[in-house]
């Protein structure tokens, strides 16, 4: 895939008469409709049958545009240029032009002409053998030489036979045409992912000398579209997508990276659609990050998390939360089979906890506050400022499944802002750990004396130990995979825990 743009790159390696690679279409558009042209100084002509369409890119042979492309699927179809200057010093020139066809077709039926008034017509021979038989179908590079030097050309594309013929990236050159090199895709540091902070994101192109031009809204980059001169700042969540360009080389194919920015000062929040998901083993449902289930089994159709009977015990979801949050509510259904009878014995509890290890109870609902027929709304709940994790979990079920959706996790609204955007308490008498974030120590200063810190996963799993720990001492985390963590320290005061952002 050399061209992204929608054109070749040209210069002095070869003279370049014409070309038209037929643009991107977004659909399927007549010729006579269609304004995607590349080369507008010349007249494109169809007989209302012929389109221009972006289905089958044409990717398989040296210097394909992988745009729109020209179908040519009958005998009534014909598609014609006209008006174009193939004046230069030499008495004839060369036609070349990427063409699919299906496997049982060698070529022969596609018929090409070029006339100089529009009247008389002279067909051209195709200068290459294409293969036949099954499997060698696909996309050509295909040459028509001797077409005449004239400053007003009309050529001529049509079909002896109801096979399919599909045309891309024309062009007619002095001499022969010369494949060029393409430009190495672009890369960028650090890649997409999750972060809970700013990141400068530097785009590099291995070939030397390459003008890059990037978005940040998932569209595809052209010469009209940002160029990069330095690393981008990116605050918010966004897809990147980056291509590179040199003049007598072919475009890079694009660079795509997708990133999500984590405001450390707001809480995830639902409505969450989960209708994509499935996992026929009932033992993970992936969703987004922030979440994590276990024995939830597979999603319904309108997005919610499903709770089984059989996994009642072991059913439940998770969410870790960024900073204080305030209420908590959440829309909750019985699923019966073929009889009342069959939902019975739910215990559905909710709970909350400051480190994803301790945790108390918010509500207990059972089959009499849930019901059958729709969706009940449960809630608003108060939750502890401290709160960082909530767990909905089905602790029992005769039988029936339930059905959990549209979360709403509101902020806390009268709590301050402690270090490096993390909330804590107002009254919160303990210090924060600094540098917060840190890519490679800290210092936690609770106490004069000698005490233990221990640092949790947002999946409450213990990562490290240290023990002893000085007023002053500085905790090694660099070689820790760049996320959020808790930090559970024990004091003269009691147990305390804040959370800690590992970054790259």
């Amino acid at each position: 895939m050399a061209m992204a743009f929608g054109f070749f790159m040209t210069g002095a390696a070869q003279n370049t008469l014409y070309e038209e690679d037929m643009g991107t279409p977004t659909a399927s558009t007549p010729v006579q409709d269609y304004t995607g042209w590349q080369n507008t100084a010349v007249l494109y002509i169809g007989n209302g049958t012929c389109d221009v369409r972006s289905s089958s890119a044409s990717t398989g042979y040296g210097g394909a545009s992988g745009g729109g492309n020209i179908m040519i699927n009958d005998t009534v179809k014909w598609f014609q240029i006209s008006g174009v200057n193939t004046s230069c010093s030499r008495p004839a020139v060369n036609l070349y032009c990427g063409l699919r066809k299906s496997s049982s077709d060698n070529g022969s039926n596609l018929v090409v002409e070029f006339s100089t008034d529009s009247i008389v017509w002279v067909r051209l021979p195709m200068a290459d053998t294409l293969p036949t038989g099954t499997g060698t179908g696909g996309w050509h590079r295909v040459l028509f030489p001797d077409l005449p030097a004239h400053p007003h050309l009309h050529i001529r594309f049509s079909n002896l036979a109801r096979t399919e013929y599909r045309l891309d990236d024309i062009r007619i050159t002095e001499g022969e045409e010369i494949v060029l090199e393409t430009v190495a895709t672009p890369s960028c540091t650090p890649g997409g992912g999750t972060f809970y902070e700013e990141q400068h994101v530097v785009i590099e192109c291995a070939t030397a000398g390459a003008d890059i031009y990037y978005t940040l809204d998932g569209s595809v980059p052209n010469f009209q579209s940002n160029r990069y001169s330095e690393a981008l700042a990116i605050s918010s969540s966004c897809t990147l997508k980056a291509l590179a360009a040199k003049e007598n080389m072919y475009n890079s194919n694009v660079m795509s990276a997708q990133y999500v920015i984590l405001d450390t000062n707001s809480l995830v929040i639902l409505p969450l659609d989960m209708s994509s998901n499935s996992d026929s083993s009932k033992t993970e449902l992936k969703i987004t990050p922030g979440f994590r289930s276990n024995k939830l089994g597979s999603s319904y159709a309108d997005g919610s998390a499903k709770f089984e009977s059989k996994n009642a015990g072991s059913a439940s979801l998770t969410a870790h939360l960024d900073s204080s949050p305030g209420t908590l509510s959440f829309d909750l259904k019985g699923v019966k089979g073929g009889s009342p009878s069959s939902y019975s014995g739910i215990i559905f509890m909710v709970s909350e906890s400051a480190d994803g290890i301790q945790w108390s109870t918010v509500a207990t609902l059972n089959e009499t506050d849930i019901e059958t027929s729709g969706y009940t709304h449960i809630g608003a709940y108060n939750l502890s400022e401290e709160t960082r994790y909530i767990r909905w979990f089905l602790a029992a079920a005769t039988s029936g499944n339930t059905q959990l959706n549209n979360i709403v996790i509101t902020q806390h609204q009268s709590g301050g802002s402690g270090d490096a955007g993390i909330d804590e308490p107002d009254n919160d008498p303990t210090p924060n750990p600094y540098p917060n974030p840190t890519h490679a120590s800290f210092q936690w200063n609770l106490c004069e004396t000698g005490l233990t810190v221990w640092l949790y996963d947002l999946a409450g799993r213990q990562i490290r130990v240290w023990e002893n720990v000085q007023h002053g001492d500085r905790l090694d985390v660099g070689d820790i995979t760049p996320g959020c963590y808790m930090l559970k320290g024990t004091t003269p005061l009691g147990t305390v825990t804040k959370k800690l952002i590992v970054k790259p």
